[in-house]
């Protein structure tokens, strides 16, 4: 009697180990399961974190005199756009100025819109001083008809402004396109880094043209991810400027880290080992 109450007492109590075990099975791998969520998700944070640190970082290195002064084609060409509510604008004033109504409102609104392609640099190496003997000796200048006649063009002073617009217009880089905008840019790099005016072929200048070719193939990566040509081109420029400045440092170090400051890079970008990348960032 006694040893069959002894083995039904620990039956129940085998028995409900069993259930315990089983009851508490799927909470502590739900708990396990949640606390798996919450590191990921963490690490997710921590890198997001870590990446715009980095970002911010690249860009406060970036922030130099040289690289500021470069005009970037996408952000010159999205300057001069006129959207299609500008254009309706400027129509609408255009109609009521020749109807009698609203012809100041008209004025400055086209005066705004010439504001837009007005940057102040002129493409294929044009000066400000060309300009101005263009659009301001020029029409001054006198003719001499052939018979002893001396006439001043008065058929170009009396559209003087209107044609003065116009070549400032068609000379404007604004107006120009990406690979004027690129000679533009190769042409401040003489300047700032050449010892003189037609140096181009002092390391600091060949590093400065092809940083800029390189930031203009980072633009177009940016937005076209599948272009596996220009991909491995950008790598072929990174291995040049790398090869250039190491010469740099081999003949000066102190033209060398001047150099790396001006084009806003660093000692890693240079010195450490340049692979394709999957994405441009």
């Amino acid at each position: 009697m006694l040893r069959s109450f002894r083995s039904h007492v620990l039956a129940l109590q085998q028995g409900g180990t069993l259930l315990r075990a089983i009851h508490t099975t799927p909470i502590s791998s739900g708990r396990r399961l949640s606390n798996r969520k919450a590191e990921l998700k963490a690490q997710r944070e921590a890198e997001i974190e870590a990446h715009e640190r980095a970002k911010e970082e690249l860009r406060k290195l970036k922030d130099t005199k040289f690289l500021n002064s470069l005009v970037h084609p996408e952000r010159l060409f999205q300057s001069t756009q006129i959207s299609q509510k500008e254009a309706a604008i400027s129509s609408s004033l255009a109609f009521q100025s020749k109807s009698g109504g609203a012809m100041g409102d008209a004025k400055d609104f086209e005066a705004r819109l010439k504001r837009k392609a007005d940057s102040g640099a002129y493409a294929y190496r044009i000066e400000p001083a060309d300009i101005e003997l263009i659009t301001e000796v020029a029409p001054k200048a006198t003719a001499d008809v052939g018979i002893g006649h001396t006439i001043m063009l008065e058929t170009i002073n009396k559209n003087r402004d209107i044609q003065m617009d116009i070549v400032r217009r068609i000379a404007a880089l604004d107006n120009a396109n990406a690979k004027a905008v690129t000679k533009h840019n190769v042409q401040r790099a003489v300047e700032t880094f050449g010892r003189s005016e037609e140096d181009s072929g002092s390391p600091e200048v060949q590093a400065a043209v092809w940083t800029i070719r390189i930031n203009s193939l980072e633009d177009h990566l940016r937005t076209n991810n599948k272009d596996h040509q220009n991909r491995r081109t950008y790598t072929k420029l990174l291995h040049k400027r790398a090869k250039m400045l190491k010469y740099l440092k081999r003949e000066s170090l102190e033209r060398y880290y001047l150099c790396l400051k001006q084009l806003g890079l660093t000692k890693g970008m240079v010195e450490d080992e340049i692979l394709i990348p999957k994405r441009v960032e």
